[in-house]
């Protein structure tokens, strides 16, 4: 098994249609033939064996305001593991190098939505009831600014002494 992790810029064609397909396979609902849902995510950790990709998990770097404090944080998006893959705690590794990474580079929170709470709350997250602001996005196209409480789905891991507060989260752009 190989572990990669991959800035946006650098996947190619070849790396794009494994990445669609696990996607598709994962998310029923997913757009046909992308690898993105409503924007492109800043890097990305793939995991593959024998030539096919069987996990995957998209991130995004920003700031946020929570309750006016900023913070550094990484946004989770579309964490999956092909079928025959599963119950191989590979989506707790993924998540597990992610905390790595953000622990060497000042990263504040992991940040994620999410309807099944299993995983994420075995991996350290906890689930917050905040009222949250974003950039509203629809197949390429700006709706506006959504401003709403987001039950059961916004989660949060502290990597730094930080406290969250349950303020008003300003996401500075759209969800991931």
């Amino acid at each position: 098994m190989k572990l990669q992790r991959l800035p946006e810029y650098e996947i190619d064609e070849a790396i794009e249609s494994s990445i669609a397909g696990l996607l598709a396979d994962c998310f029923p609902e997913y757009p046909q033939g992308r690898i993105y849902y409503k924007q492109l995510p800043d890097f990305r950790f793939l995991c593959w064996e024998s030539g096919a990709l069987i996990a995957h998990m998209a991130v995004e770097h920003r700031v946020i305001n929570n309750d006016g404090q900023v913070f550094r944080i990484f946004g989770v998006a579309d964490l999956c593991v092909a079928e025959a893959f599963q119950h191989r705690r590979l989506a707790s590794r993924l998540l597990s190098e992610l905390s790595i990474l953000g622990l060497r580079h000042r990263i504040d929170f992991l940040l994620l939505m999410a309807k099944d709470h299993g995983l994420y709350l075995s991996n350290g997250f906890q689930l917050v009831t905040n009222t949250c602001q974003w950039l509203m996005i629809n197949e390429h196209r700006t709706l506006g600014i959504a401003h709403r409480r987001v039950n059961s789905s916004l989660m949060v891991k502290a990597l730094r002494k930080k406290e969250w507060r349950p303020g008003l989260v300003d996401l500075l752009g759209y969800v991931f």
